[in-house]
């Protein structure tokens, strides 16, 4: 209260002072008020009145908190009374679709920005510690939506160090990330893999939601141009043969309710980046998940990486990337390609050459050919890894958002 009365002492002074001014500047002889010089005395009265602004500002908030103390809906109904918000603008609905360490990028430069993320990630793995919970206890893999949680934690807090935590080659647990195995308990726990993930969300304050695209334990089977047929995820990418057909088994695997709602609300649809085959596409192998995209007002866009992969993209090109989504699943439209155009450092590239990887070319032309819209720039990140630069990728994303809808496509 004290700073209540300071604040009024000030304005009462501020008033004063205003008053004083508006005498002296009226033409008359008043000799006793000579002695006063305007210019000071104008800013002697705002000087004065910041004064009182600040100590009322102070007085009222502490105010306010004392009272939450005792009325948190009083306080609450004070506060916009007297410091008004206003009504918070209405937030875009953002749906990213994808896997492994690709989707993880792209979240990880959109959970700052205030938009209703949802990450609808793929739930074919079958290798590593992924693949061995999901024999040994036959629950959907945790390794890909582990990462979408990290990447979307409020912060590098210790849990989310904990969850990427991988045990040292030795015992049972060797391998294993805590998360894997947190995510399988809690499914164990709780009795259901959805609920498992909604609760480790809680316990990560994610922002935004992250959904496996289906709950029903499906593998991945593909035709190589040789005309064998292998399933199994890790199976398809070590044949290194040029990949001719892809599907799920079953085919017919059900959407998860969470992500075709997600895709309903979705002002923006994002797929990629990440494996073209066993990331991106198996999402779009559900056939709810397919025909929902086609069918929704939101404009799609595919990230297209920046590097190729071995078993999966040799020598691909980025109009090859667009053609496999439009040729080998049920989604049949892109509205948006957004494509690297800068080229990787020659010492960094010469490393990945030898790994077989190399620099995916935009192909911008043909691409356009296609009614495709391109979006072209320096989307690297480049360390010890080529990467897509999150921020940059953001930025994009968040422009596409903002730009004027078109009308509802049903």
């Amino acid at each position: 209260m004290v700073q209540v009365f300071s604040g009024l002492f000030f304005l009462a002074i501020s008033f004063s002072l205003i008053i004083v001014l508006l005498v002296i500047s009226v033409p008359a002889n008043l000799d006793t008020l000579t002695s006063f010089h305007p210019l000071a005395l104008f800013f002697s009265c705002i000087s004065a009145f910041l004064i009182a602004f600040y100590w009322l500002y102070k007085g009222i908030q502490n105010a306010i908190r004392v009272l939450s103390f005792h009325d948190k809906s009083a306080s609450k109904s004070i506060r916009e009374l007297v410091f008004p918000t206003g009504k918070p603008a209405p937030r875009s609905f953002l749906v990213a679709l994808g896997g492994g360490s690709g989707l993880g990028t792209l979240l990880k430069g959109l959970k700052e920005h205030p938009i209703n993320l949802t990450a609808i990630v793929t739930d074919t793995d079958d290798g590593g510690s992924s693949g061995r919970l999901r024999k040994d206890l036959q629950i959907l893999p945790p390794g890909d939506i582990r990462n979408c949680l990290v990447a979307l934690s409020s912060s590098e807090s210790l849990m989310s160090k904990l969850f990427q935590y991988r045990f040292a080659e030795a015992g049972d647990v060797s391998g294993h990330s805590f998360g894997n195995l947190f995510i399988a308990a809690m499914t164990g726990v709780l009795g259901d893999f959805g609920n498992a993930v909604r609760e480790s969300s809680s316990i990560l304050s994610i922002k935004g939601n992250v959904v496996p695209v289906t709950g029903e334990n499906v593998q991945l089977k593909a035709a190589f141009s040789d005309g064998t047929e292998v399933i199994g995820e890790t199976a398809i990418t070590s044949e290194g043969k040029r990949i001719i057909e892809i599907g799920l088994q079953p085919p017919s695997a059900k959407a998860n309710p969470e992500a075709l709602n997600a895709i309903d609300r979705a002002d923006l649809v994002v797929l990629g980046p990440g494996s073209l085959f066993t990331s991106v596409i198996p999402n779009l192998l559900v056939p709810e998940i397919s025909e929902k995209i086609e069918k929704c007002s939101a404009q799609i866009v595919y990230i297209c990486n920046v590097m190729t992969q071995p078993g999966e993209t040799d020598n691909f090109t980025a109009v090859d990337h667009v053609n496999a989504i439009l040729e080998k699943t049920l989604l049949h439209r892109i509205d948006i390609v957004i494509v690297n155009n800068r080229r990787v450092a020659r010492a960094l590239m010469a490393k990945y050459e030898i790994q077989g990887q190399f620099w995916v070319a935009p192909t911008v032309t043909w691409i356009e050919d296609k009614g495709i819209r391109v979006i072209t720039g320096d989307f690297l990140s480049e360390t010890d890894f080529v990467r897509h630069n999150s921020a940059a990728i953001a930025e994009v994303i968040l422009s596409l958002l903002n730009e004027p809808k078109k009308s509802k496509i049903r």
